[in-house]
């Protein structure tokens, strides 16, 4: 078994199947990557040479891959999450963020949602905009109205 930038690939596997072990590399990746190393897809890995390895592990080490790639998706829901905007907000409510129906379906997207960002534990910092959304939403339609003609007056 070879242990390379923290993830394990199995002797016994095909380099085109182990390569996808890695969190952001899919078949499509790992197929260019072995074309751009010259190295079968159809090799096991016990099969690969000291020198492919290296060369593997530092075209891989310039990849952004697993923790970076995670982190990256993690800043780009909370960068949405922190500004406001839809997108944002259906992750926070962890509905379907991608215009899917949510009358029938949305069972999926409400358990996966909630598990890149914990939503109990994380306070977001809103901005003046959202803060007055949320407070116009609590308000009775008459006290909108008032309030929302007060400073015009």
């Amino acid at each position: 078994m070879i242990h390379l930038l923290g993830v394990n690939l199995p002797d016994k596997k095909l380099i085109g199947t182990a390569l996808q072990y890695f969190y952001g590399i899919g078949e499509s990746t790992a197929l260019k990557l072995c074309q751009r190393l010259s190295i079968s897809p159809t090799v096991k890995v016990a099969e690969l040479s000291d020198v492919q390895i290296t060369e593997l592990t530092n075209i891989l080490s310039n990849m952004t891959i697993e923790s970076d790639l995670k982190r990256q998706v993690r800043d780009n829901i909370m960068h949405h999450r922190n500004i406001g905007n839809y997108t944002g907000k259906r992750h926070a409510m962890g509905l379907p963020v991608r215009g899917q129906r949510t009358r029938n379906n949305a069972q999926t997207a409400k358990r996966l949602n909630g598990r890149i960002i914990n939503r109990r534990s994380y306070m977001t910092q809103t901005s003046p905009a959202a803060d007055m959304w949320a407070r116009l939403q609590q308000q009775k339609p008459l006290e909108q109205f008032i309030e929302k003609w007060s400073g015009r007056l």
